[in-house]
């Protein structure tokens, strides 16, 4: 800090250097700082620009698989019986199904034993669905509660749990097939065992309390000896009607009917989705383009990149595209563009439209040719991590990023300013102070030739 504020000058010295540093420091300053705001007011209007075009482009993403467009829907008489998934692939049709039994898995207990009875040595053998359980029992494990962790623990378990029952005094061993269907009964082979003559075995009394049974489903009138009777190894079809998932809930004493038709509303919701999508984004791009009278330019008002990106949008949205029986638009299915780029949906027409066109929709958006893989292509040019919106922000960046060592430099140049004044400044009053020393010692020497004078005179 400079010190020797005006002590022989009298001038206010610091202030002074102050002065002349921030004169010669505000031009380049200020030029450095309005190209910073410059840059900044851009690159925030280009991360809002490129967000809103992120968001339409996942839509777009998310619909382009067409499956959103031909949904189907299943309604069932008896939901208590039946749960049907159709798929979008699902022939729409009616169909009749009456279960007769449901799938169930295997459950059989032992009878009750000691919690200190053994069952012998050697291998207790489990099976179930084809595959061996093979359990190696000695005098550490053959008790019920050693062959349960040794069920739940085998890491090459086919699909068996165990538990116990208390049943007061003694226990059951509960054990339970996790697969249904008659493929999946378990069987206990203790021929691998030895049997000592404290030991007890473990079959003795066993006992089922489930057997493994396969779900019975007829397809049509049960009457009708031409009606179609099914077996299966859970409650949970898939191949009995293509495109169509059925989930057996219970036994039914009378068909259960099913109806598969096309799921207009589930089309209808993802058009709207995509309309609100394309619509935000073009609220956005109105706003970073904007100009007025009160709020003067936005930051992109009159950008070429943009103007050239909304041109091809709007033109890939007025476009009418290939459905394979003839073509379609957008304004076919009344949904119109407005003045101010947004579309605007004619609720009437549309909702007829998306009835009349439901199997031309899948085709005229998601085909290899339409609405959606045209706008995809615009969308990968211009929002990727390498697009032409994310290459100018990353311009803007490494600008930004320049500004500021420009700064920093500036800070350094006006620090050698600074150094440079207060050297000047110290000379000055260093020679301030020799000519403040020789007018003392001249006016001491006045005064004192002065009083000789007038002495000499008095005398």
């Amino acid at each position: 800090m400079f010190t020797l504020n005006g002590i022989n000058s009298g001038l206010d010295t610091r202030t002074l250097i102050d002065t002349l540093v921030q004169a010669q420091r505000a031009p380049k300053e200020t030029q450095l700082q309005r190209q910073r705001n410059v840059d900044s007011f851009e690159l925030s209007a280009l991360g809002q620009l490129q967000g809103a075009l992120n968001a339409f482009e996942t839509v777009v993403t998310d619909l382009s698989d067409g499956t959103a467009m031909v949904k189907r829907k299943a309604t069932v008489s008896d939901t208590d019986v039946l749960a049907v998934t159709p798929s979008e692939t699902a022939s729409t049709g009616n169909y009749s199904f009456t279960v007769s039994a449901l799938a169930t898995n295997h459950q059989m207990a032992t009878a009750e034993f000691n919690s200190t009875d053994t069952f012998g040595t050697g291998t207790l053998r489990l099976s179930v669905g084809g595959e061996d359980l093979d359990l190696t029992l000695d005098g550490s494990n053959n008790t019920l509660e050693g062959i349960r962790d040794a069920i739940n623990s085998a890491e090459n378990n086919p699909g068996i749990s165990a538990s116990l029952i208390n049943t007061g005094s003694q226990q059951r061993l509960l054990i339970t097939g996790d697969n249904t269907g008659a493929a999946n009964t378990i069987t206990l082979d203790i021929s691998g065992l030895t049997i000592g003559g404290g030991d007890q075995t473990i079959t003795t009394g066993l006992s089922d309390l489930q057997t493994a049974a396969d779900a019975e489903v007829t397809i049509g009138d049960p009457s009708n000896p031409d009606s179609i009777q099914v077996t299966h190894g859970d409650n949970t079809i898939e191949d009995l009607i293509d495109g169509v998932t059925l989930e057996l809930k219970a036994v039914s004493a009378s068909p259960v009917t099913v109806s598969i038709v096309e799921n207009e509303s589930a089309a209808s919701n993802a058009i709207r989705r995509f309309v609100a999508a394309y619509n935000d984004l073009a609220v956005t791009r109105n706003s970073v383009t904007s100009y007025s009278e009160d709020a003067g330019a936005a930051a992109l008002q009159g950008d070429s990149q943009v103007r050239i990106l909304s041109g091809i949008l709007r033109s890939a949205i007025g476009e009418s595209y290939s459905t394979g029986s003839g073509t379609l638009s957008l304004a076919e299915l009344g949904i119109i563009t407005a003045k101010d780029g947004t579309l605007e949906i004619n609720e009437s027409k549309f909702v007829e439209a998306v009835g009349d066109n439901f199997n031309e929709l899948e085709s005229f958006f998601a085909g290899d040719n339409g609405l959606l893989a045209t706008l995809s292509e615009t969308l990968d040019k211009y929002d990727s991590s390498t697009g032409l919106i994310k290459q100018r922000m990353d311009r803007l960046e490494d600008d930004i990023r320049d500004i500021d060592a420009d700064f920093l430099s500036l800070d350094d140049q006006m620090d050698q300013v600074r150094s440079y004044w207060e050297a000047q400044f110290l000379a000055m009053e260093e020679t301030m102070g020799q000519v403040n020393s020789s007018l003392s010692y001249l006016t001491q020497a006045l005064n004192s030739l002065n009083n000789a004078t007038n002495n000499n005179q008095n005398n």
